[in-house]
């Protein structure tokens, strides 16, 4: 426990990709800091450990409640900034180390994926003083165990599915007015070596009526046997919408990386989507891409309240398992809800999908990842609309 009137200060970074929902986690953060008896100034790494260590800072100190309702609400990391740094050597975690000292700095909470959990069980091993936090964000959903009970699901990723749910009913009504001349259209979707993000598109017809192709990182095809599926399903519709993760392998691509070592599947010359289309027109079939990026991570529209309020929880959890003594964990989030995981016990809390959830060879992913999805997921009311002479 926290003893009275030993008041230190708190430091906030975020790292890496954002969500829709990690200002809810920083307004958790903020609102349960200000009425902990254990912290005095509440600061801001502006942007992230890269601005910290410049001494560039936002105090967060005396925000209204008014206030944090608009962070709570706000997409993106444009609140205090985002950055991509490789791990930090010795040198450079001395100077961290320094910049706890010279701020009085006890505790430190990094918001981020898998990169940001290497990044602070780094630093959390170089500070005796500072209580550290890692806490999750990431639409990808490959931040967790295996069987996601140590993390059911990560904030960020239920909004993301939401509004591939709208995309794919847009794409739909694309596809079905232009199909004589765009017989195909390819959706790509963020998701690096997972099909998380790609699988829950099934959410949008799950009665399987549509003409939907869904190729994910953990069902590799070569590109004859996904031209011979595209063919199979244009004779059935005569059209075809593909969903496709990023970092689904078709070819041999010239990949860039961020200082951690993770690949800017966003910043490469050639992308999957783009490859497919290559594939379809060579084949004498018309084929359009869809290639959001950043939509789908700072969408204002698709952010659904259940997502926003979990996020905030987690955030007002931090605070309260800092002043409960506990020290360097990562914060998770079970089907029973809140917990935590010492950062000294993780190895590697990197994911793919399980194999019970993918259709292998049928491009598809199974009842029971929808099973999965619902039981966290709502998605929000679509319009109606006049499709083909019907109304739909």
């Amino acid at each position: 426990m926290v003893a009275r009137g030993s008041k230190r200060n708190l430091l906030i970074t975020m790292s890496g990709g954002t969500t829709s929902v990690i200002n809810a986690t920083l307004a958790g953060i903020i609102k349960s800091a200000q009425a902990s008896p254990g912290i005095n100034k509440i600061y801001a790494g502006y942007p992230g450990l890269v601005g910290a260590l410049q001494e560039k800072f936002i105090d967060l100190t005396s925000y209204s409640p008014s206030q944090l309702s608009i962070i709570k609400e706000s997409p993106g990391s444009a609140s205090i900034g985002t950055t991509r740094v490789k791990i930090y050597d010795e040198k450079e975690l001395s100077e961290v180390v320094q910049l706890f000292t010279s701020h009085d700095i006890g505790y430190f909470i990094n918001i981020g994926g898998n990169g940001t959990i290497r990044q602070t069980k780094s630093i959390a091993s170089h500070c005796e003083d500072v209580s550290v936090c890692a806490a999750p964000k990431t639409v990808d959903n490959d931040l967790g165990d295996a069987q996601c009970e140590k993390m059911w699901y990560t904030p960020g990723f239920p909004s993301c599915v939401n509004y591939w749910y709208h995309k794919i009913l847009m794409l739909d009504n694309e596809n079905r007015g232009a199909s004589t001349h765009d017989k195909v259209l390819i959706a790509q979707s963020f998701g690096r070596d997972t099909g998380f993000i790609v699988g829950s598109m099934r959410m949008a017809d799950p009665q399987r009526e549509l003409p939907l192709i869904l190729l994910l990182p953990e069902d590799q095809q070569d590109p004859d046997s996904i031209l011979s599926k595209i063919e199979q399903v244009l004779v059935k519709h005569d059209r075809a919408i593909i969903g496709v993760s990023e970092g689904y392998k078709l070819g041999s691509r010239d990949l860039e990386y961020d200082l951690s070592g993770q690949p800017m599947y966003g910043s490469s010359k050639s992308m999957v989507a783009q490859e497919l289309v290559g594939l379809c027109m060579e084949n004498h079939i018309r084929a359009r891409s869809y290639i959001p990026t950043i939509d789908q991570r700072q969408n204002f529209e698709h952010t659904l309240k259940s997502d926003i309020d979990v996020a905030h929880s987690l955030g007002e959890q931090i605070i309260k398992n800092f002043m409960k003594g506990e020290r360097h964990f990562f914060q998770t989030y079970t089907r029973q809800g809140p917990n935590t995981i010492a950062l000294d016990s993780i190895c590697d809390f990197t994911r793919r999908m399980k194999s019970e959830w993918i259709d292998h060879a049928n491009y598809d992913v199974t009842s029971s990842y929808l099973s999965y999805l619902s039981s966290f997921v709502k998605t929000s009311p679509t319009r109606s609309l006049y499709a083909g002479g019907k109304f739909r």
